[in-house]
């Protein structure tokens, strides 16, 4: 396999050398040091379940209502505004790894224990699979072993990439950048039907997994049609990508949505507004290559041009209201502007503060500066064609990431083979210096401050005194311990901060009327208006849940920056006044220990709109 020549040639001993078993045994080591450190880092959560997101304890509650009975189809939660339910679009996917482990840990461990090593397991299994990825796609890149022994070793020290892979980090992250990385491969691969297969199916599954991924599912195609252009070899790796792509992602929905679900369209999943547009590309694409024919350049341009025209057109007609651009509108205002708007790791880099835009930007600028520096000292075309293409989806992946916060871990994924490659000629070329000293300091120096882990912790030191646009939440009040109180509590439905939701719903048996998963704006807007709403709204908002029936407690946790929100844009509402210790008669506070404030709710007899009746 052609190769850049400097990071595997010189002072460095021969790949050769190193058996194929040796290489497998040493990333598997690099692994298992890093599993064991997290699960020591995590090991707290091994006996109390603590998970670091809402996002992650809703994924563990879809779980367990699949193994206790409900319908493969039906992932709705059902203790979730009741009696209609909370709508949900997660996919089965995710699921599955997690239910496996529980099923098959349960006859030795027991239900609780087996859920506990589930959830702390199947994300440190993902990034096994990661790992062995980012080698494949580093040796792809560069040839030998040393640079794609150290992508590894970067991949498994770098905190923006490593967060979504910890111990009972169980949603969907984990997937979508193990999922990237597949591509990657395929992109890179030698044998071109092969990587344009592997591309497609990686995209197929990640837009099963999430509609995040069709950015990347444009930006891979766009790639490997510009490879078309200049090479009339790559037209096999397009046509086998798009036939993957759009009949994979048609098969996935039918067999995890059901055989309605390609008719009905969403616009936050993969479904009727997005299906058709990838069906239609999938048949366009080999038709064209075979019908405009890949001569020449002329040709090809019109070929996968006439394919793309072709999958937009349809777009045009299935997208519907999708076509605005950003689901969420059809949130409402009030769930647009006080729960989607505040959700940061949604929102573009100019809306973060500057430590958190530093993290986003700097490994993955790092890695496209150096991904152009190893194409442009490659001596062989094919090595460079491939760090050209690993530098235009790392740019598109750059910009993603930009736009979206979330997104950066996919970007600094993509950053890593380029990374690893620079890193190893600036090695090379420190070993060639006479003076041992400055050999070891400066070698120190960039180990430190050049990887993805050194730039950002060194830009946590330089921008130590800036303030932030949000500041962490000083209490943890989803932690079992908090939540214990709400055991003692008769089965009810809670009206709780959405944030609170799907632990409550995990580590109880209530209901709540929110959580935060946009399809259930209706009862993302009830929470938000009871909240906010002045005490004597409230209470009327809060009795029209349920089914008429109303809440039957509310549930407040003061130090949630969800509820900060709600006091400072709503100063005389709901929260605000809790905060201030003064509770309408329609609470009635409950004894408790801790920040967590439990109110059952009583209801009144008719009584004028005004506040006085209301108040202490």
């Amino acid at each position: 396999m052609a190769s850049s020549p400097a990071p595997d040639s010189g002072p460095l001993p021969k790949t050769a050398s190193i058996a194929g078993w040796q290489i497998g045994v040493a990333v598997l080591l690099l692994w298992a040091l890093c599993c064991a450190v997290m699960l020591w880092l995590f090991r707290n959560g091994l006996t109390t379940l603590e998970f670091r997101d809402p996002d992650d304890a809703m994924r563990l509650q879809q779980v367990r209502d699949w193994l206790h009975g409900q319908d493969f189809w039906d992932v709705s939660q059902h203790r979730v505004n009741p009696p209609a339910g909370g709508p949900m679009h997660w996919s089965r996917i995710v699921d599955m790894p997690i239910a496996a482990l529980i099923l098959m840990l349960q006859p030795l461990l027991g239900p609780a224990r087996a859920e506990v090593a589930a959830c702390a397991l199947v994300p440190l299994l993902l990034l096994g699979g990661l790992t062995g990825t980012v080698f494949l796609a580093a040796r792809r890149a560069a040839g030998g072993v040393f640079v794609p022994m150290l992508a590894v070793a970067l991949l498994l020290t770098t905190p923006t990439i490593l967060v979504q892979f910890t111990p009972f980090r169980i949603d969907h992250h984990g997937w979508q950048i193990w999922m990237a990385a597949m591509a990657l491969c395929g992109a890179l691969d030698a044998r071109r039907l092969r990587g344009g297969f592997t591309a497609g199916l990686a995209l197929a599954v990640w837009l099963q997994i999430s509609s995040e991924a069709l950015p990347y599912a444009a930006l891979f195609a766009g790639a490997f049609a510009l490879r078309t252009w200049f090479d009339r070899r790559d037209a096999a790796r397009i046509a086998a990508y798009a036939a993957t792509l759009g009949g994979g992602a048609l098969l996935l929905l039918l067999l995890l949505r059901g055989p309605g679900a390609a008719l009905v369209r969403y616009c936050d999943s993969l479904s009727a507004a997005y299906i058709w547009p990838l069906v239609a590309f999938a048949l366009a694409m080999p038709l064209a290559l075979r019908l405009i024919d890949t001569t020449s350049v002329r040709r090809r341009f019109m070929a996968t041009a006439a394919a793309g025209v072709t999958a937009a057109g349809v777009f045009l007609l299935s997208g519907g209201a999708c076509l605005s651009g950003d689901p969420f509108k059809a949130l409402g205002p009030v769930a647009y502007r006080l729960w989607y708007l505040q959700v940061k790791e949604g929102r573009p880099v100019w809306e973060q503060g500057l430590l958190m835009a530093g993290i986003i930007l700097l490994p993955a600028a790092m890695g496209l500066v150096s991904t152009i520096v190893a194409a442009w000292r490659a001596t062989k075309r094919e090595a460079r064609d491939r760090w050209i293409v690993i530098a235009l989806l790392l740019t598109g992946a750059l910009a993603v990431a930009i736009l979206v916060l979330r997104a950066m871990s996919v970007a600094h994924v993509l950053a890593l083979p380029g990374t690893a490659w620079l890193l190893l000629a600036i090695f090379q070329h420190i070993q060639s210096w006479s003076r041992a000293v400055a050999r070891i300091l400066v070698t120190a120096s960039v180990a430190i401050l050049l990887t993805p882990a050194g730039l950002c912790g060194a830009w946590i030191l330089i921008t130590s005194g800036a303030a932030e646009k949000e500041q962490p939440e000083t209490v943890n009040c989803r932690t079992a311990a908090l939540l214990a109180p709400l055991r003692a509590l008769p089965r009810s439905t809670l009206f709780a901060p959405l944030d609170l939701g799907p632990d409550i719903l995990v580590r109880t048996g209530h209901s709540v009327i929110g959580t935060a998963h946009h399809r259930n704006a209706a009862g993302i807007t009830a929470v938000i208006d009871g909240f906010t709403e002045a005490p004597e709204k409230a209470f009327a908002t809060i009795m029209r849940l349920n089914g008429g029936r109303g809440a039957d407690y509310l549930l407040i946790c003061n130090e949630m920056n969800e509820i900060k929100h709600y006091r400072a844009d709503f100063p005389k509402g709901l929260a605000a006044a809790l905060k201030r210790n003064r509770p309408p008669r329609w609470l009635q506070p409950v004894p408790t220990k801790g920040p967590l404030r439990i109110y059952k709710v009583i209801a009144q007899p008719a009584t004028k709109a005004s506040a006085t009746p209301f108040m202490q």
